[in-house]
């Protein structure tokens, strides 16, 4: 009985098609979650192996900026701390690769890298 007394009528197919598009919503998001989910964890381990490995840095520098020769990368990465790898990282991001090359052989050179050891090219 409804609140005055008179049998009320609820029809339940009418709410069907709505679920069914709830349901497809719904299987789109979790799986978009699941794949969200992996690739975060992914980064996750990539960060925690760049902080912990200075070989994975060293080889990430040489990966990314081919110009700048391995002694020197190696030199550098192997006198400097996870930070400085970071800010030796975004500034090869923001200069030029020929200016960058040149940042980085002096950066060895200061390091106690010798010139002829690094070679002008």
């Amino acid at each position: 009985a409804g609140t005055s007394g008179n049998i009320e009528k609820h029809d339940a197919l009418c709410i069907l098609p709505l679920n069914i598009v709830n349901e497809k919503i719904y299987i789109f998001v979790w799986f978009w979650l699941l794949f969200l989910g992996a690739l975060s964890f992914l980064i996750l381990i990539y960060r925690v192996v760049i902080v912990f490995s200075p070989y994975v840095r060293a080889l990430v520098l040489r990966m990314r900026y081919r110009r700048v020769k391995r002694e020197c990368i190696d030199m550098v990465i192997g006198k400097s701390y996870v930070g400085d790898w970071f800010l030796i990282y975004l500034l090869g991001q923001n200069i030029d690769s020929v200016i960058f090359k040149d940042v980085l052989h002096e950066l060895a050179k200061k390091l106690g890298y010798r010139s002829r050891d690094i070679g002008e090219t």
